[in-house]
């Protein structure tokens, strides 16, 4: 009896410094919590620049377009001697607006038929078409970059036919 009454005062000994620990931890975390009325929101200028050019870039390109950017009515760029035409596809580039006329044909490799027409203002307003190969296309430049693409003609993929089935003969 006299060992039950121990085990029965060490609970109520460890009961008791739980219970006082407990409340001396909620009492911190009251002490821990901020003070609504210290609450600030941040100044909106953290969350914006102050300028959008860190975002957005340049509308034009920062070169100008030189002599040795455009091609000749045979689709040929000045002073380069004229490649392949399975070098291009060996090696395909992309293609993007504002790329110069010699950027494309060295992408694409040349030309099939190219239009070169003056206008006014001193540009001039160039069509590139490629009717074969991966991106065959009609190319459209204005002052020496890229403008417009539009696609050509796609050749429909051969599609297998399935031989009908045979039916088996009845026997004979």
């Amino acid at each position: 009896m006299g060992f039950v009454m121990r085990w029965i005062a060490s609970r109520r000994m460890l009961a008791s410094i739980l219970l006082a620990s407990s409340v001396t931890a909620c009492g911190s975390v009251q002490n821990m919590m901020p003070d609504p009325a210290s609450f600030r929101l941040p100044d909106r200028s953290v969350f914006l620049p102050t300028t959008s050019n860190s975002y957005a870039f340049p509308i034009s390109p920062g070169t100008s377009v030189g002599p040795a950017d455009l091609v000749d009515a045979q689709g040929l760029c000045a002073g380069a001697a004229p490649a392949p035409s399975d070098a291009a596809s060996a090696s395909p580039r992309g293609v993007s607006l504002n790329m110069t006329e010699c950027e494309v044909v060295r992408a694409l490799g040349q030309p099939q038929e190219v239009d070169v027409t003056p206008q006014s203002g001193g540009q001039r307003h160039v069509v590139m078409t490629y009717k074969a190969g991966e991106r065959a296309g009609i190319y459209e430049f204005v002052g020496g970059r890229l403008t417009g693409i539009d696609r050509g003609n796609e050749t429909p993929s051969a599609v297998a036919k399935k031989p009908p089935n045979k039916k088996p003969r009845p026997p004979a």
